[in-house]
């Protein structure tokens, strides 16, 4: 994790640059860790190609079913 504001676009980049990815989250033990952190930070999860559907960074649609 990056301790500097970014923007969602800068993080993916900060991310890909380490050779990795912003989170995925697909399981409520995922979700339960995450809460943990307890402060603000960007997850793999966008509207950006199409406005209202949402999709992960790997291109999965988002499903509620999961989480």
């Amino acid at each position: 994790m990056s301790t500097e504001q970014k923007t969602w676009n800068e993080s993916q980049n900060f991310c890909k640059q380490k050779g990795a990815d912003l989170v995925i989250i697909d399981s409520k033990e995922e979700q339960g860790f995450i809460d943990l952190f307890n402060q603000p930070f960007w997850i793999g999860l966008s509207d950006k190609e199409t406005e209202g559907t949402w999709k992960w960074v790997d291109g999965t649609i988002m499903s509620t079913q999961k989480v």
